[in-house]
């Protein structure tokens, strides 16, 4: 199946990312001067910083980007830490994560995309697993209107225990780009993968043996953005997963 390729390929030719490394010195700088960093500026409950931590990533992330020919499973690997803690750690952390999950999926997936993302995402990680009991129709919305710009995402997809699998498999069943355009089908999953990490932190459930199939949705000419169907993922795993039903595996 022919895509046009992503629209932020180019910013990870070898040539544009040794151009643009600053960001990720600053982030080191930054971490060295100010240890306190390693957590959200915001968040006044928590004392336990990710200063150290975030500093080793980002070095690795610097050696990787520094590379004509990175390794791709090295990306891989970097893509499935920061992922793990997106939205636990810092800011530093998620702009990481934000940049590599771009990488991973002009390296990794975009090229040889037939529909299908199986990803083991806990693996090395000693969490007990689940699955879901009987299956279940996800959908979420997110339109918001204002005066300066306008969203709209709206996802749905069905989510059905898979038992003979240990590992997640997302399946993109959206041919009619008018109804999802294929430019929005990786903030799509990664939205689907943030909804599974999100409820681990909160549950403390690794959730996997999952068959997740992207079956509907709609789409807005004027205000739909990527970032819309992204929340629009994570929205449709929180209503689905209120009346969900686990078994441990």
């Amino acid at each position: 199946m022919h895509r046009e390729p992503l629209y932020y390929t180019q910013n990870y030719t070898f040539e544009n990312r040794r151009k643009k490394i600053n960001w990720l010195h600053q982030i080191i700088d930054a971490l060295h001067q100010k240890p306190e960093l390693g957590k959200y500026e915001d968040d006044e409950e928590s004392r336990e910083l990710f200063t150290q931590e975030t500093i080793t990533v980002a070095e690795h992330l610097m050696k990787l980007v520094t590379l004509e020919k990175p390794n791709t499973q090295d990306i891989c690997e970097l893509y499935k830490l920061l992922k793990i803690y997106i939205h636990m750690r810092n800011s530093a952390w998620d702009d990481m994560c934000k940049y590599v999950e771009k990488w991973h999926w002009v390296v990794n997936i975009w090229e040889t995309f037939q529909n299908v993302v199986e990803l083991d995402i806990w693996h090395g990680y000693d969490c007990q697993h689940y699955s879901i009991k009987e299956p279940l129709i996800a959908e979420g919305k997110f339109i918001r209107s204002s005066s300066s710009i306008d969203h709209y995402g709206h996802i749905i997809f069905k989510v059905e225990q898979n038992l003979a699998e240990n590992q997640i498999k997302i399946v993109w069943q959206i041919a009619d780009e008018t109804v999802i355009p294929d430019e929005y089908i990786p903030e799509s999953i990664e939205g689907i993968i943030d909804g599974l990490i999100r409820h681990f932190h909160l549950q403390n459930q690794a959730l996997t043996s999952l068959k997740i199939t992207v079956c509907n949705g709609s789409y807005h000419e004027i205000n739909s953005r990527e970032s819309d169907y992204r929340l629009a993922a994570i929205i449709a795993w929180r209503n689905a997963l209120e009346s969900a039903e686990f078994i441990a595996i």
